[in-house]
């Protein structure tokens, strides 16, 4: 390239104004072949500064869309546990346990309105009247099953098959964690992670590590841990479980999750992985014919194509941020069961109120609705 365009005494030009005659002459200079690749990459206009954002959104539809969410949380919920037909314990010995179809959708009720179990009898009678429920059990007994294994088991079959209907519009996802705090006026977990105060204070969170739908956000799986335990290990269980019920063609995660054992196992599964490298690692060569190879070598060689994949990854932290408004960012529980069955029904009212939306926006008839 001649570099007698950057010498030139006679180019008065001011760097704001003429900036685009300058690169065309540039642009001249470069060869045939360097020019072809600058062409096929994507084109970057940039905004003026002061330009107001816009997104493109049906104000129509998402008006409907919230103004019915509760209502729709209410049927979607009843709709869905009845479908589960689950499986009283009562064995005719005894005080007969509480109906665990209503403790579930107390649970979910609870969480929805992020109340506390002192608040929530008047929405059960509410819910009852509507015929969502058959009993509105006393808060002592809530909050005692609120802790049952059962509860969990039972809440993460309720969250997937509420996120089932979503398959037929799902097909890339991203994986991420974040913590959720134990306590009411904790610090926000974005606040302390990667800071000198982390490992003072994570032991007030627990961690949720998901995979997230990247057009709906819908969660797919999802997992409950202690706030030290590392997120690379989990991804290819999660996956596995999300490729039951979605067919699952690429998976966005950040660098937290590159390793070897990851990208070989995404690939085996049928999935194209796009995980963000770090500057420490050792890219293969161009002949490498490994999953791990293709992808360190796209990531290093073909930036701009791989950025346009990875960042689908910003919706799992959309994800996140709607969850952590809407149901809160804490836990009202002290004890671990507690507070990680609190977490699922979380869970459960986002993917409810994110299919409420989903009903008008596309042609979906979920299997536990057909009534």
């Amino acid at each position: 390239m001649d570099n007698n365009i950057f010498n030139d005494d006679k180019m008065n030009y001011n760097a704001y104004e003429n900036l685009s005659k300058i690169s065309k002459q540039i642009y001249k200079k470069v060869s045939p072949a360097e020019r072809e690749i600058q062409k096929r990459l994507t084109p970057y206009t940039p905004v003026p500064y002061g330009t107001k954002k816009t997104y493109s959104q049906d104000w129509p539809l998402y008006q409907k869309a919230c103004s019915q969410e509760k209502l729709m949380f209410f049927r979607i919920i009843k709709d869905a546990v009845d479908f589960m037909m689950v499986e009283e314990e009562y064995k005719g010995n005894g005080r007969p346990s509480a109906y665990y179809s209503d403790i579930l959708k107390s649970l979910c009720i609870k969480s929805y309105h992020n109340y506390s179990g002192w608040r929530l009898e008047s929405e059960l009678r509410i819910a009852k009247a509507m015929g969502t429920i058959d009993t509105v059990y006393k808060r002592t007994t809530i909050m005692k099953y609120l802790q049952d294994e059962k509860i969990t088991n039972l809440l993460h079959k309720l969250y997937k098959m509420i996120a089932e209907p979503l398959s037929q519009i799902e097909v890339y996802f991203a994986a991420d964690a974040t913590g959720i705090s134990n306590a009411y006026g904790n610090t926000r977990w974005m606040k302390i992670r990667h800071t000198d105060k982390e490992l003072k204070y994570r032991k007030q969170y627990s961690k949720i590590h998901i995979i997230s739908g990247c057009k709906s956000n819908v969660i797919t799986s999802a997992m409950v841990t202690n706030s030290n335990v590392n997120e690379s290990p989990h991804l290819r269980s999660l996956l596995k479980d999300t490729t039951k019920r979605f067919s699952v063609k690429e998976l966005t995660a950040d660098a937290g999750y590159l390793s070897k054992k990851n990208v070989i196992g995404i690939s085996n599964m049928g999935v194209v992985p796009y995980i963000m490298g770090t500057k420490n690692v050792n890219v293969p060569n161009k002949n490498s014919i490994s999953a791990w190879g293709k992808m360190l070598g796209l990531w290093k060689r073909n930036q701009m194509y791989f950025a346009e994949h990875y960042h689908k990854r910003s919706n799992v932290e959309a994800t996140f941020g709607t969850l952590k408004r809407k149901f809160g960012d804490f836990c009202r529980c002290k004890k671990e069961e507690s507070q990680e069955n609190e977490i699922l029904c979380k869970i459960v009212c986002f993917n409810a109120s994110v299919l409420s939306e989903a009903l008008l926006s596309f042609d979906l008839k979920p299997k536990f609705m057909d009534s």
